[in-house]
Parts: C-alpha cells; sequence; structure tokens
C-alpha cells in the first residue's frame, strides 16, 4: 500500500505550529514594546511641559528686565505724525511738550558747468575732496577715467562721503550735463570743500569748475526753538534727529514745515504694561492646565493621563504656585504681592488678572505707588545712596539684599588725557605744510589733516575735534579737545585701561604745541563690595564694576561708577540695596527647570531616554532568542521534512517492488 504524506512532505502546518511553540517568547517580547511606547508617550507629554516652560520664561522674562521694562515704557503721540516723530525712554517725565520748528537739516549739494554729454573729455590731474571735518580724499584723473562719468565713478569709490552723479539739466540747452557732488551726511558741520588741481581747458578736454557760490542746495542744520518768550531756547543738530531738547525725548523731523508748532504728548505705555502681564497670566495658566490635564485619571475609562503620578511635573507646578503666592521684600509695602496689581490665585491654582489695579497704580491713581515700584514688583533691582553709583545689571546669581551692601571704591576709573606743552598762539594759521596731525586712540592710529585756514585758539580746539571724531580711521572713537589756560588739552571719551591716546608725528606739532611721543593711559574703576562685614570681589572695566561671577551674594552684580578721583575717600562711598522681584525669582526658578544637561527638564527627558533604552536592549535580547529559536526550530521542522520526504520514496520504491511481485 503507497504512503502518501499531505502538505510540502508530510501535511504538517508547520508555520503554525512554529508560531504556536514562540508565542510565549513573542508575547514577552510584545509588553515589552507595549512598555517602550508608553515611556516614549510620557516623555512626548514632558517635553510639551518643557515647550510651556520656555514659553513662560519669555514671558516673565519681559516683564523681569531691568531695561526697557514694559512698566517704564513711554509711548509719544504727536499733534502731525507728518512733519515729526518722536520716542521717549523710562527717563522721560510724562506731560505735554511744545516747540517750533524753524528748518530742517538738509546735505550740501554743487554742481560743475554743463557739458554735451556724460562722456565729455576733461582734463587731467588730482582733486582733493573733503566732507566737513571727514578725510581728504585725492582723486587722480588720467587717460584711463578722463570724462565726466569718470570722474564721478572715481568720487563714488573713493569713500569720501561725497555722491557724484551726471544729471541731465532741463534747462542746459546743448549742454545740459552737469556733475552733481552731494555730501552723504546733512548739516553745515558736512559741507563740502573741494581743492582743484586738474589741468586748464586743453583743446576739447575740459576741466570742470563746481560752483560752490550758487549751491545746488546749501547745507543747513535741524533747528527748533522751545517757547516763545524772550527767553526761548533754540536747539540744532546737523541730522533731522533731535536728542537734547527734552530728557530721555528723540525727536525725529520729517516732512515738518518751516514755523509750525508741534506738540508731543509723553505718557505711560498702559496698555502695553497690561498686555505684557495677560501674557503672563495666559502662558502660567496654560502651563498649569496643560499638568493638570496630562496627569488626571479619568475613571470611567479607566484611562490615566502620561504624567499622573509624575514627580516632576508636580514639583514644577508646586514650586511655581508657591513662588506667586509670595511677598517681595525691601520692595513698596504696599506693591508687594500679585494682588496688589490685580493677580490672585484661584483654588485651582490659576491666576487670575483684574488689569484695572495695574491700571490705577500705572497712571498715578493709587496712593503712593508708582509705576518704578510695579517694575520692582516683578524685577531684579537696586537703588543706592550716592549719585554717582548707578545700578546696571544683575543675573539669578545675584542675590537680595537682606541689609544694603556696601561699595568700597579703591581706584575711580579715569580716561586718557594729554595737555600741549606750549601754549597756542593768538591766532594760528594752518596751510599745506601745517596741517597734518598723526595719533593713536584708544587703540587706533590715524592720519588727521586740519582745514587750511586762520583759527583763534577755541576754533582750533574745535576743529580739531571734529576732524579726529570724524577720522575714518578711528571708528567708534571720540574725544573732547579743550583749552587748558591756552594750550590743548586732548580727552578721550572712553575710560579704562582701553582709553589711551599717542601722538606719534605730523606736520602740525609745531604750531598745535604738540610733542611726538606725548601719551596717556586710562585707568579702570576698582573696589569690591562688602556684605555683612565680609569683602566680595570685584572686576573693574572702564566705569562698570562687576561682582565676581563667584561671590556668594554679589555675583554679576554690575554697577556704573560714576565718582571721580576726588570722591574716593577711605571706606565704602555708597551703599546698594538689591530686591528681586516676583519676575526675577520665577526666572530664576524656570532657569533651574530648564539648564541644560543638569535642570529638572534635562534630567528628567535623560531618565526617560534612559528607561527606553534599557528597555529596547531589553527588547533587542528577546528578539535574538526569539530568532535563534526560530531558526532551530525551522531546521529541525526542515530536517523532519527530509526524512519524511526519504521514508516516503522508500515507501514508493518498495510498493512498486511489491507489486511487481504479485
Amino acid at each position: 500500500m503507497a504512503v502518501t504524506i499531505d502538505g510540502l512532505v508530510t501535511g504538517i502546518d508547520t508555520q503554525n505550529i512554529i508560531d504556536g511553540l514562540l508565542k510565549i517568547q513573542k508575547q514577552q517580547v510584545d509588553r515589552f514594546t507595549l512598555r517602550k511606547n508608553e515611556i516614549q508617550t510620557k516623555q512626548a507629554a514632558f517635553k510639551g511641559v518643557e515647550t510651556r516652560l520656555l514659553t513662560l520664561r519669555s514671558d516673565i522674562g519681559a516683564l523681569s528686565r531691568s531695561q526697557s521694562n514694559p512698566f517704564t515704557r513711554q509711548t509719544v503721540t504727536v499733534s502731525d505724525e507728518t512733519a515729526v516723530a518722536a520716542s521717549a525712554t523710562e527717563n522721560a517725565a510724562s506731560g505735554v511738550y511744545q516747540f517750533t520748528v524753524n528748518s530742517t537739516a538738509r546735505a550740501h549739494q554743487v554742481a560743475s558747468q554743463g557739458f554735451a554729454d556724460a562722456d565729455s573729455q576733461i582734463t587731467q590731474g588730482t582733486i582733493e575732496l573733503r566732507a566737513g571735518s571727514g578725510d581728504v580724499k585725492t582723486i587722480t584723473i588720467d587717460s584711463n577715467n578722463n570724462t565726466l562719468a569718470g570722474l564721478a565713478e572715481a568720487i563714488n569709490s573713493s569713500g569720501s562721503g561725497i555722491a557724484a552723479s551726471v544729471v541731465k539739466d532741463a534747462s542746459g540747452g546743448a549742454s545740459p550735463y552737469r556733475l552733481l557732488l552731494s555730501s552723504t551726511k546733512t548739516g553745515v558741520e558736512n559741507e563740502i570743500s573741494l581743492t582743484n588741481n586738474l589741468a586748464a581747458d586743453n583743446g576739447a578736454a575740459v576741466q570742470p569748475v563746481i560752483d560752490f557760490g550758487t549751491p545746488v542746495q546749501a547745507a543747513s542744520d535741524a533747528e527748533i526753538t522751545i517757547g516763545n518768550g524772550a527767553g526761548a531756547i533754540s536747539v540744532s543738530s546737523s541730522t533731522n534727529r533731535i536728542t537734547g531738547a527734552f530728557n530721555g525725548i528723540t525727536i525725529d523731523l520729517l516732512q515738518a514745515t518751516a514755523g509750525e508748532e508741534v506738540s508731543l504728548t509723553v505718557a505711560k505705555d498702559t496698555e502695553g504694561a497690561v498686555e505684557a502681564v495677560e501674557a503672563f497670566v495666559t502662558s502660567f495658566n496654560d502651563l498649569v492646565q496643560y499638568i493638570d490635564d496630562q496627569s488626571r485619571y479619568i475613571a470611567a475609562s479607566n484611562q490615566s493621563g502620561p504624567l499622573q503620578g509624575n514627580r516632576n511635573a508636580q514639583s514644577i507646578q508646586q514650586k511655581l504656585r508657591s513662588a506667586v503666592l509670595n511677598s517681595v521684600p525691601g520692595v513698596n509695602g504696599s506693591l508687594n504681592r500679585l494682588s496688589s496689581i490685580g493677580i490672585t490665585v484661584t483654588d485651582t491654582g490659576r491666576l487670575q488678572f483684574n488689569s484695572s489695579k495695574l491700571t490705577d497704580a500705572l497712571e498715578g491713581r493709587t496712593d503712593n505707588v508708582s509705576p518704578l515700584d510695579v517694575k520692582r514688583l516683578f524685577a531684579l533691582d537696586a537703588t543706592t545712596d550716592s549719585s554717582g553709583v548707578n545700578f546696571v545689571l544683575g543675573s539669578s546669581r545675584t542675590k537680595a539684599s537682606s541689609t544694603p551692601y556696601q561699595v568700597d571704591i579703591s581706584q575711580a576709573a579715569e580716561q586718557a588725557s594729554i595737555t600741549a606743552a606750549s601754549a597756542l598762539a593768538e591766532t594760528t594759521v594752518i596751510t599745506s605744510v601745517n596741517k597734518e596731525l598723526q595719533i593713536k586712540l584708544d587703540g587706533a592710529e590715524a592720519t588727521v589733516v586740519l582745514n587750511e585756514g586762520t583759527y583763534t585758539r577755541q576754533e582750533l580746539a574745535d576743529h580739531l575735534e571734529s576732524v579726529i571724531n570724524n577720522a575714518s580711521d578711528l571708528p567708534g572713537r571720540r574725544v573732547s579737545v579743550s583749552l587748558a589756560v591756552d594750550s590743548l588739552k586732548i580727552t578721550s571719551d572712553s575710560y579704562g585701561r582701553t582709553s589711551d591716546i599717542l601722538i606719534t608725528g605730523g606736520t602740525a606739532l609745531t604750531d598745535l604745541g604738540l610733542s611726538s611721543g606725548q601719551s596717556d593711559v586710562g585707568q579702570d574703576v576698582a573696589g569690591s563690595f562688602v556684605v555683612n562685614g565680609e569683602t566680595e570681589s570685584a572686576i573693574g572695566r572702564g566705569r562698570l564694576l562687576s561682582g565676581d561671577p563667584e561671590n556668594e551674594n554679589t555675583a554679576d552684580l554690575q554697577l556704573n561708577i560714576l565718582l571721580g578721583p576726588g570722591d574716593v575717600v577711605a571706606g565704602p562711598e555708597a551703599t546698594v540695596s538689591v530686591t528681586r522681584g516676583l519676575g526675577a525669582t520665577l526666572d530664576q526658578i524656570l532657569g533651574e527647570f530648564l539648564t541644560p544637561a543638569e535642570g529638572l527638564v534635562a534630567t528628567a527627558d535623560e531618565e526617560f531616554s534612559a528607561q527606553i533604552d534599557g528597555i529596547q536592549d531589553t527588547i533587542d535580547r528577546q528578539q535574538a532568542v526569539f530568532d535563534r529559536e526560530q531558526e532551530q526550530l525551522l531546521k529541525q521542522f526542515s530536517a523532519l521534512e527530509a526524512a519524511i520526504s526519504q521514508l516516503q520514496s522508500t515507501s514508493s520504491f518498495v510498493a512498486s517492488q511489491l507489486a511487481g511481485i504479485g
């Protein structure tokens, strides 16, 4: 009888048997995968906490700023927005300011005679150009650029502060093309001057002549008048931006008409402050709500949020709720809690904001409270008992002072300054042979060139100051030049060791009373802080005195020391009282949460990642065991199939033999 085997050979469902034998191992892998997915969900939920912490820190940071704080920010409205624009710092006093516009600043513009076209030939040689007290630039005209357009291009590439263009004058007849020179800066002090050393007319080549007697546009300064009585005050500026008229107010003249009276109204930016507080309240509540939602247990579905029981999330919520309930020591007692400006905490831990209290405080309707008090409720701030010591900044490491910190100055900051050994003549004539001075100022060197002319002592001092301050090789560096009796005195505007002056040479030395090698270097402020009798070190740079970052109390405390050498005494020169508002405290807490690598958020994320990595390692090991067992079973069943196949072949052979016998 023939032996038959169904299926491949045996008729057995091999794959189903293998899957059954490996079912337990597969379930173990699936359980670990499910656990991994759960932790990944928790990690993603905690990332949501981090995102909201960052938003909260951004919003509370705006309220905590020492500079440009929304509680002391000012708005300015003008009577004619097409004529004038204005802005105000927190130092500006609220009120109405009026002035009359006399003139706006204009740039000097002059032009040449007319030419037939832009490519008309001009004579060769040199032109010396200067805008005000800027650098003298020499323009060379030769066979490569001896056209009107070539001259314009050479001027534009010289860096002289003068723009050149060839314009077609509609009234120019047969010679309509003229070279137009325009100072790139407005104001009388930036007028164009020119020394024309081009050759005289020669055949087809014509010498361009600039008509300074009939300018296209005369240079003018901006000028306003404050008041209209006999004591009216005029304020001018070389630009259309005026900063010296009213304290803390910048005025930009736009399309103002001469004689137009303008009024500015400066007021507290109450609306902006309210919006900033609302943003903080919203981001705080969003964070609290998110943590609650992610930690909630729903009995009906027997499901819990991914952060239920997460100690880190609960710790964040608890610390923030506690912080907003605290009072701020050292500030106005009438405004030392959030409830003072209308922020209260509900039973659910959310913040609730009644903006009317904040508005009243900012607009002066709350007794004994000022906008500065509101700022100090939130920000890190400090007050001093000396007008020569001003608070600048602090950091999260700067501690509030239970008793005022003492400021002990041992060295006042000084500027570099030199005085000429010889007095100036009553009048000094500057010519081409005595107009250069070589100077090194605050680390940069330049050769400055005086304008030729006759000067009184004061005129020469003023002109030298202008020339040095406008030198292109001395960017950002400025000096004050005055008279010490009848001698020139040059003083760097900067303070500290980076302030230095060195006279290195020049043809003007003798007439200026200076000598090569004269030099001076400034001094950085030096001092320390004294906290409860203990000295904490400070670092001086220019006039800025900063607490050493390692100090226990005054780390990163920055003060601007305006005291002079004569103000330095034995012992402390001032005291400073540091307060840390609720915003600064919250920012400090948030900073601790969000510190990379070491903060609570980073360590929590690392814990999640470590758990995920550990589970993945287990999954990988289980999968490896599963794969080995599966491979072994497949080999065993394959061997069974082979054996059965061989038996089947033998059976067929035996059956055929038996059939032959019968």
